[in-house]
């Protein structure tokens, strides 16, 4: 039995993860879909009889009400415990895989007779994370994981020369998240704010010339004013901090 384990889709349902729920006899995500239109897809892209499991999470808003916050099933012969955020749960004795997202991190660790999986976030990008999913296999009582890196071709070419590319489409409307944008792209965007900022150009203008919202333009400027000597680096790393925090 192949299962695609996801979690943390965040609104966006990239076309690597709709491959592996095409080919999967079921379909396990650990919540944070953040709108229903994101179930929806993973729906119509299911398999004739493929099952779909899923639990809610802290981004999912009053649309997911009725989504169970935990799941317990048994497959094949294995029993399975899901939940979002694993320490908000009492996790049962008899379960042979407990999993889990929230934390953004891929992690599949067996202790004792357990195996703890958590895929990692395979939808929106923060920063300098990876994205990554899991494909189960399951055959009786006996499993097999295996990690799939989500956004790969996107990472390589962040790390080469056409990240000044990358943030230049802000420029001409080319990219509307900058969470989407590789680190690189991303730092030379938040050069380019702090160079107009010490021009004098106020949020709004800033914004309007790099085709940015208002919000995140005032969020580097906010940072950059209450961190006296603060560098473009700095603030990178302040915004993944924060992304984090507000998970």
């Amino acid at each position: 039995m192949r299962i695609a384990v996801l979690s943390d889709t965040h609104d966006v349902l990239r076309e690597e993860v709709l491959e592996q729920i095409r080919l999967a006899d079921a379909v396990i995500h650990a919540g944070d879909v953040s709108k229903p239109e994101i179930v929806d897809r993973i729906k119509a892209n299911l398999k004739k009889d493929a099952h779909f499991y899923l639990v809610r999470g802290n981004a999912d808003g009053e649309w997911a009400m009725r989504i169970p916050d935990i799941l317990e099933l048994e497959l094949e012969q294995v029993r399975i415990f899901v939940v979002h955020n694993r320490k908000k749960a009492v996790i049962p004795e008899k379960c042979d895989i407990i999993i889990s997202g929230h934390t953004h991190k891929f992690q599949a660790e067996t202790v004792g007779e357990r195996l703890w999986l958590n895929p990692g976030a395979c939808g929106r990008r923060r920063f300098r994370s990876e994205l990554s999913m899991a494909v189960l296999q399951i055959e009786g009582k006996r499993w097999q994981i295996e990690k799939i890196r989500i956004g790969v071709e996107d990472e390589s070419a962040g790390r080469n020369e056409n990240t000044i590319a990358a943030a230049d489409t802000h420029r001409s409307g080319g990219c509307s998240d900058p969470m989407e944008l590789s680190s690189g792209a991303l730092l030379l965007l938040i050069s380019g704010i702090l160079k107009r900022m010490n021009k004098g150009k106020t949020i709004s203008q800033i914004a309007g010339e790099l085709n940015l919202e208002e919000s995140f333009v005032e969020e580097i400027c906010r940072i950059y004013v209450t961190h006296p000597g603060v560098t473009a680096n700095g603030i990178l790393d302040k915004l993944e901090v924060n992304r984090h925090i507000g998970a």
